[in-house]
């Protein structure tokens, strides 16, 4: 599995370390489940390079 320690490092996200603890089986799971759909994308298929979520209006 993935260094979570290390990508959140990377990333200088500033994550305690108890956190990631806590969080690391949760992202080892997603990565689990996740990771062999990547080989049904066809390589002519771009990557998301961003994602933003639209804050929801409170009507």
């Amino acid at each position: 599995m993935k260094k979570w320690k290390k990508i959140a490092e990377g990333y200088d996200l500033r994550i305690p370390e108890s956190e990631l603890e806590r969080i690391a089986p949760s992202l080892d799971a997603l990565e689990s489940a996740f990771r062999p759909l990547t080989r049904n994308i066809p390589d002519d298929v771009e990557p998301a390079i961003t994602f933003r979520v639209v804050p929801e209006t409170g009507e």
